[in-house]
């Protein structure tokens, strides 16, 4: 559903510039590069949460924060993603031109690191659920299989 939101916000903001004549920005290789930093931040700090959950050393306060960025980083991610994906299909029919290969490129970059964003964000929230004394680690479950 953020996917679509997104796509259907980047489609009427495109529509904007049409009307208006105007070219809308290209997007700069600082936002790929930023949630892709982001997004190993999350993976890493996933890592060593449910190593600190299991070991009861996690805050309350530390454990909805990371809940919160989690969801945060899924929802933006896939607004994102939706974004760039029409952002890069507008300008597909256009590739001869120089700009709009710039665009796609960028675009189809920013369009791939805002899913790996997302998954990011989802592996942060699975991370986040602590298991009871009863349930089977998912881990061990997939070595027996």
């Amino acid at each position: 559903m953020s996917a679509l939101a997104g796509a259907l916000l980047a489609a009427f903001l495109l529509s904007l510039f049409d009307l208006v004549g105007g070219f809308p920005p290209v997007v700069p290789w600082s936002v790929p590069a930023v949630l892709a930093v982001m997004a190993i931040g999350a993976v890493l700090y996933a890592r060593i949460l449910r190593r600190r959950l299991d070991e009861h050393a996690v805050s309350g306060q530390e454990a909805v924060a990371a809940l919160a960025i989690a969801k945060s980083m899924v929802m933006a991610g896939a607004v994102l993603a939706g974004m760039h994906a029409v952002y890069v299909g507008w300008f597909v029919a256009a590739l001869p031109a120089a700009t709009p290969v710039q665009r796609v490129v960028l675009g189809s970059v920013t369009l791939v690191v805002s899913l790996l964003f997302a998954g990011a964000g989802y592996l942060l929230e699975k991370e986040c659920v602590v298991r009871g004394p009863d349930e089977p680690d998912e881990d061990a479950e997939d070595e027996i299989a």
